[in-house]
């Protein structure tokens, strides 16, 4: 390789240092719902904390771009170059502060435990604490939150993703509240 070709990618990684904005200030915006830590401050909002970077980055990019709906105008800043996605979704993934408990139905519970066994768990393993297939950590994820978002699978305002729709097939809406209820009862990581 030339020096001339080396000097040009040096000189380009150092201006993406430069002008790259930290991560706290990129995330400014996002605690206003999500937490300082990604720990949601707001019904309906996910908790971001904890999750898969991968995930994460994915779910930033298809906000971004229109390909992932948001209630939320201008979610995701377009300026955002694909460092600054990774850095955000590093950052969420790498905040292990706790989720607060949730008031969860027991009985919801104990419904959502059955079908979780029977059609959750090779995608959520360990009641939502891991992940198989890129499959999002499920566990403590806000309740309210994962309602809505079933309804939105359901209803075609939302894709599923790969396997989502096996999951969810012939399963009633009280069934997936069940789900919801589940994931929400678990701690989000094991003691």
């Amino acid at each position: 390789m030339s020096t001339k070709t080396l000097a040009l990618i040096f000189s380009a990684l150092w201006s993406a240092c430069l002008y790259a904005a930290p991560v706290e200030t990129l995330t400014q915006t996002c605690a206003q719902c999500h937490g300082e830590t990604g720990v949601s401050t707001k019904a309906k909002i996910p908790h971001l904390n904890g999750q898969l970077s991968d995930y994460l980055e994915e779910d930033i990019r298809r906000i971004a771009n229109g390909t992932r709906a948001s209630t939320v105008p201008d979610h995701i800043p377009k300026s955002w170059t694909g460092e600054e996605v990774m850095a955000v979704a590093d950052f969420y993934a790498a905040s292990l502060g706790p989720r607060p408990a949730q008031t969860t139905d027991a009985a919801q519970v104990t419904r959502g435990a059955v079908w979780y066994k029977k059609r959750c768990a090779d995608c959520h393993p360990d009641s939502g604490r891991e992940s198989k297939r890129d499959a999002p950590l499920m566990a403590a994820q806000n309740l309210e939150y994962m309602k809505e978002q079933t309804r939105a699978f359901v209803s075609g305002k939302r894709k599923f993703v790969f396997l989502m729709d096996d999951a969810f097939k012939g399963l009633s809406a009280a069934d997936l509240d069940g789900v919801a209820h589940y994931f929400a009862s678990q701690e989000q990581f094991k003691k």
